[in-house]
């Protein structure tokens, strides 16, 4: 085997801005000409981490070698924060691609090493060219997109659909090995309480479901190139629980609550599993305890009220998976039917 690479040691000055990169290799370099009062900080090596079964802590050793890069699109969003330092910690270097090209990468408490394994870059998917989509994810080993409408940043139509459209062409064209996505539980259903709400809001939920099904027909018959289209339940801002505390399912027929940081945390996973792991896959993600049938998921959910209910934590559809590990949740799900569309039957605005 190999000889072991020492860890590195160098404390480097380096300014966090978009022009900053890492050495070659992952190697220290020095950035000369700092203004007096900038923040001095090291310039990381590639992190393993490993976290506990519970997600909840992690511990991180440095050496030397070459890391996953993940390339995250909406990463001023507030799952997309949570994506670009869930991926830090786990020794990934990372591309934060917002609609500015800012990103605060000390919101988080990361460590200075951590911090520079972020690069800011701007990314706006509902205005950035073919070609600027490419020069970005270009050299990604994953691109996570956790992009969506708002007042400020495009339509569902110029985001959720043609923004993730947009990418995925871009991915396909450099081979990206892995594109996951974010979208919403119950968006394959147009008659359910929760898309019927969520869509009012400029079509938001027809968007995404259009959006999905494009990646579907674009992936067919890719052999170096696979998605992983994730729907979580009601989003909160509470602590991750970690994996042990999670549901999946296909199908699109249960939901809940879910915390960002789980979601995060599942999204990092999936950009960073091998190959066969939820390959070309689609399901949905909500705390086990807080599972109800979809047709019974409604406003209360939304606004964190809701606790599940037995009855449904009872009821199975066949598909749910449990684990105590990410990748134990995400291993064996099934792949979707190359190219077929899940958009229900529903009026839907």
């Amino acid at each position: 085997p190999p000889p072991r690479m020492a860890a590195c040691t160098q404390t480097c000055s380096l300014v966090l801005r978009p022009a900053t990169r890492l050495g070659h290799h992952g190697r220290c370099v020095k950035r000369r000409g700092i203004n007096p009062g900038t923040r001095r900080v090291v310039v990381p090596n590639a992190a393993s981490t490993e976290a506990t079964a519970e997600g909840d802590a992690t511990t991180t050793t440095t050496a030397c070698k070459k890391t996953h890069t993940i390339v995250v699109f909406g990463a001023n969003g507030k799952t997309g924060k949570r994506c670009v330092s869930t991926a830090a910690r786990a020794g990934a270097t990372v591309v934060a691609c917002t609609r500015a090209g800012d990103f605060n990468a000390n919101e988080f408490g990361l460590q200075s090493e951590l911090v520079n394994q972020i690069t800011p870059k701007q990314g706006d998917v509902s205005k950035a060219s073919d070609a600027q989509i490419n020069e970005i994810v270009k050299g990604a080993s994953a691109v996570v997109f956790a992009a969506s409408a708002s007042q400020s940043g495009g339509t569902p139509e110029q985001v959720d659909k043609n923004g993730l459209i947009k990418v995925a062409r871009a991915c396909i064209a450099q081979n990206v090995k892995r594109l996951v996505v974010v979208s919403s539980g119950s968006v394959s259903k147009p008659l359910s309480p929760v898309y019927v709400f969520l869509n009012f809001f400029g079509g938001v939920m027809r968007a995404k479901i259009e959006g999905e099904d494009a990646i579907r027909r674009m992936y067919v018959s890719r052999e170096n190139c696979a998605y992983v289209i994730m729907r979580p339940g009601g989003l909160t801002e509470d602590p991750g629980r970690g994996a042990s505390a999670m549901e999946l399912n296909q199908g699109d027929e249960k939901s809940g609550r879910v915390s960002r940081e789980d979601v995060a945390a599942l999204c990092v996973a999936a950009a960073m599993s091998e190959e066969s792991v939820a390959k070309n896959a689609t399901f949905e993600c909500y705390w086990s305890d807080t599972a109800n049938d979809l047709s019974d998921v409604g406003v209360s959910n939304m606004l964190g009220a809701f606790s599940g209910d037995q009855d449904a934590k009872d009821k199975k559809t066949g598909k749910e998976r449990r684990g105590d590990t990410w990748v134990d949740l995400l291993a064996g799900l099934e792949s979707d039917v190359p190219g077929e569309a899940q958009q229900g039957w529903g009026p839907s605005l």
